[in-house]
């Protein structure tokens, strides 16, 4: 557990609640959304590449690095 501390007034992050995994209808932009607040990660597709500014990058794991 980490305790926080914003501007010089500590408090618990542990009492903090989790998003839930149940589907929440939702519209932004007028478009409809059913979709849970709780979500993860997309997996890492090393073999594609992106395209910046004329540059490439490629995705490297943290021990390349």
């Amino acid at each position: 557990m980490t305790r926080l501390q914003y501007r010089g007034v500590s408090y618990d992050n542990s009492l903090h609640q989790q998003p839930s995994a149940a589907l929440v209808d939702h519209i932004y932009r007028g478009q409809h959304y059913s979709a849970a607040l709780l979500h993860e990660a997309a997996k890492v597709d090393s073999t594609r590449s992106f395209h910046y500014r004329g540059q490439e990058y490629h995705h490297h794991s943290n021990a390349e690095a």
